[in-house]
């Protein structure tokens, strides 16, 4: 029994309530920050953000933009590139095949064919903009053999004659493929120092086409829902993700930029009076504790697992056992690399930030208030099934949401639909926790739709929220089926 819940707890609470997937545990998620010293220029910042998400940089280089990339530099940003293009891992070569002085991001360039057997190594020279190129067009080909490499495109740019006969196929390449743009309409300016920013945007660029080129890109849950003048755009989101969820299909990005409006459950870019609710309802007011709320072997779970965080029993025994439950689930997601911070619902609040109106569907202190009213019993079921017995049961209960994510991934809303709602009881905890997660807050959606599809303007919606709501018998599509044409995008 506990090991079913575990399994499906884990995996609902990753596409259900939103704003426990940022404040729950915020003291994990400081652990993942990426905060720049200085921001990028104006015309980076976006690419520098994907690439942070996309993990293709190492963390030290998020910071001095301007600053000139050395020949060490650029092979690291190429070798995390290509680790993330193929989710592969490099072995590094041998140390006596170059000598021992060398880093292992110089190993691992050499061991995929990013440093030639001749070649003169100078870990510290500054970048050119053509050895960006060059370096990272070589990348592409060691990552996707298969492509077609062949460019037979004229180069109209002014300084097209001063490109070296060698790199000529390299630069084709890539303006054809538009990874290089030019330093303007007219120059390529390839024999000028490279900055950081320049290899950031660069490098992000090659590694959104070879995604996009090798068909790994996420699909998503993602349907559009029209009547005869209104369309309302719905994605089913997963509010705790790893790199490899991204990037988005074009579609869902065409969807994002055609919509007039961005509704989510709760709009958690800006959460500061919704935390202070939540750690009011959190903890217990009166003589209470978590000890008394739970059976023995429960609480010494939990204690066994959050004791190492260092929080003091006389702040954890105050918790409410919810709160104890998503605390657990977070730290459950930060130790094997899911983050909240990257939930496609953050990313796509922070892409519409000062672009798009947002609207909130419930916000974030219904959501604080739902898991508030959960019965006694079902908050003990709650943290019982959070808390994985040993190892073992918590590498199952991981598996299995990696498994749903990747359901998300190939768009598999059949395969997301099995993972949430197979196998469900008439017990009277799991009554009251589908009604309450489930089908009163998928009613609730429904109706929100409907409005948006009759917006007397006319404007079109992106609604995002967490997939568990999309499918099954009382889902948003199942619901809204008999009354509007509802196509799945892939």
């Amino acid at each position: 029994m506990i090991k079913r819940k575990a399994r499906k707890i884990v995996a609902v609470f990753s596409v259900l309530a939103v704003f426990f997937s940022l404040q729950a545990g915020t003291f994990a998620q400081e652990q993942l920050s990426l905060t720049p010293d200085k921001e990028p220029s104006e015309w980076a910042v976006e690419s520098v953000e994907w690439s942070k998400i996309y993990g293709l940089a190492p963390e030290n280089m998020y910071k001095n933009y301007t600053s000139k990339v050395t020949m060490d530099e650029l092979y690291s940003v190429c070798v995390s590139v290509y680790e993330a293009a193929t989710e592969q891992s490099i072995i590094p070569s041998d140390k006596s095949l170059i000598g021992d002085t060398f880093s292992e991001t110089i190993l691992k360039a050499y061991s995929v064919g990013l440093i030639k057997e001749d070649e003169k190594l100078e870990p510290q020279r500054e970048v050119t903009r053509l050895d960006m190129v060059t370096c990272t067009y070589e990348t592409i080909k060691a990552a996707q053999p298969v492509f077609s490499f062949q460019a037979d495109i004229e180069l109209t740019f002014n300084d097209a004659d001063s490109i070296p006969d060698e790199a000529l196929d390299a630069v084709k390449y890539v303006v054809s493929k538009g990874i290089l743009k030019g330093r303007s309409n007219n120059t390529l300016d390839l024999e000028s120092s490279c900055s950081r920013q320049e290899l950031i945007v660069f490098t992000k660029n090659a590694y959104e086409f070879v995604r996009y080129e090798s068909g790994k890109y996420s699909k998503g849950a993602f349907w559009k829902v029209s009547d005869e003048d209104s369309c309302v755009y719905l994605l089913g989101s997963v509010h705790v993700a790893d790199s490899s969820v991204y990037p988005l299909s074009k579609e869902i990005l065409k969807a994002f930029e055609e919509a007039d409006y961005l509704a989510v459950e709760a709009n958690v870019a800006n959460t500061q009076e919704a935390a202070l609710y939540m750690m009011e309802k959190a903890f217990y007011k009166d003589d209470n504790t978590l000890y008394k709320s739970l059976p023995k072997e429960v609480y010494d779970r939990f204690v066994e697992v959050i004791e190492p965080y260092g929080i003091r029993p006389e702040i954890y025994n105050k918790f409410k056992p919810w709160y104890a439950a998503l605390l657990v689930q977070n730290l459950l997601y930060a130790e094997n690399s899911l983050s909240s911070e990257i939930g496609i619902d953050m990313v796509l609040l922070e892409k519409a930030k000062n672009k798009k109106e947002i609207l909130e569907i419930e916000g974030a202190k219904f959501q604080v208030d739902l898991f508030d009213t959960f019965s006694t019993e079902l908050q003990v079921e709650f943290l019982a099934s959070s808390l994985a017995p040993h190892n073992d049961g918590q590498k199952e209960s991981v598996d299995k949401l990696n498994d749903m994510i990747n359901c998300w991934k190939a768009g598999d809303t059949e395969g997301l639909e099995k993972f949430l709602f197979s196998g469900e009881s008439d017990s009277d905890t799991d009554k009251e926790f589908n009604e309450k997660l489930f089908v009163s807050r998928n009613n609730n959606m429904v109706e929100k739709v409907k409005s948006y599809l009759a917006d007397p303007e006319k404007k079109t919606y992106l609604v995002v929220v967490g997939a568990g709501h999309m499918v099954g018998e009382t889902g948003i599509v199942t619901q809204l089926a008999g009354e509007y044409e509802i196509v799945q995008i892939k």
